[in-house]
């Protein structure tokens, strides 16, 4: 009997080991997350990928816009045109069309920032 839970504890001190083991190497392996400020304007941030989040993030709301905008019509058929969901969702879709042109001019700008920062690199 002695002999049957030496057993049986050594075989779940093996697996902890083994488990502790692979956790290590698992933790070791992990690339660090670099950040991007997607305020800066600074050298140090690479303004290309900052321009493509903002126009990725135009691109999301351009998308919600039009979908929203549909919301409207088909409201303004199931209400009339005198409705709050129709006026509520065209001022909706206004906004997030606005807030994606607001999204593209900083896309922009961040890209006008990357092409000057190669001109004085060169």
């Amino acid at each position: 009997m002695n002999n049957l839970l030496r057993a049986t504890v050594t075989h779940h001190v093996g697996w902890g080991v083994l488990i502790l083991l692979c956790s290590l190497a698992a933790a070791s392996c992990a690339q660090p997350v670099q950040t991007v400020d997607t305020t800066s304007f600074g050298p140090s941030q690479d303004q290309q990928t900052i321009a493509g989040y903002y126009r990725a993030e135009a691109m999301v709301l351009k998308e919600k816009a039009a979908a929203i905008a549909e919301s409207a019509v088909r409201y303004e058929q199931l209400f009339g045109p005198e409705s709050d969901w129709v006026s509520g969702s065209r001022q909706l879709s206004q906004y997030y069309a606005v807030a994606a042109q607001d999204l593209e001019r900083r896309a922009d700008a961040y890209e006008e920032a990357a092409k000057t920062g190669r001109q004085r690199r060169r």
